[in-house]
């Protein structure tokens, strides 16, 4: 696949080199085909370099798709809020009796 897009921008070069370059149409035509050529050339580069980014990504899809990790909300909370307010109530009751260091003074 890359030799033939080298092959085709190579083609298009010389034919712009053997042109008439008064004729500007037919220049700006092969420049902007060669343009996007390129263009197809480096995208696939990168995607050919990512390769073995894409295997792993789609891997790691399907083994978190066969974890099932999926969740669902709890709306109850794990305490009641009558277990709350003693607990409160008795941190309070522990400060008041700690006795005041000098430090705290």
């Amino acid at each position: 696949m890359f030799k033939n897009i080298e092959n085709k921008i190579k083609e298009i070069a010389e034919k712009i080199n053997k042109s008439n370059l008064s004729d500007q149409d037919e220049v700006y035509k092969n420049a902007k085909e060669i343009f996007e050529l390129a263009i197809i050339y480096k995208f696939l580069s990168k995607s050919k370099q990512n390769s073995d980014w894409v295997f792993y990504s789609e891997k790691l899809k399907e083994i978190l798709r066969e974890l099932d990790l999926s969740s669902e909300k709890n709306d109850e909370l794990p305490y009641s809020k009558s277990e709350i307010t003693p607990l409160i109530d008795s941190i309070k009751d522990l400060v008041t009796e700690i006795p005041e260091s000098e430090d705290d003074k």
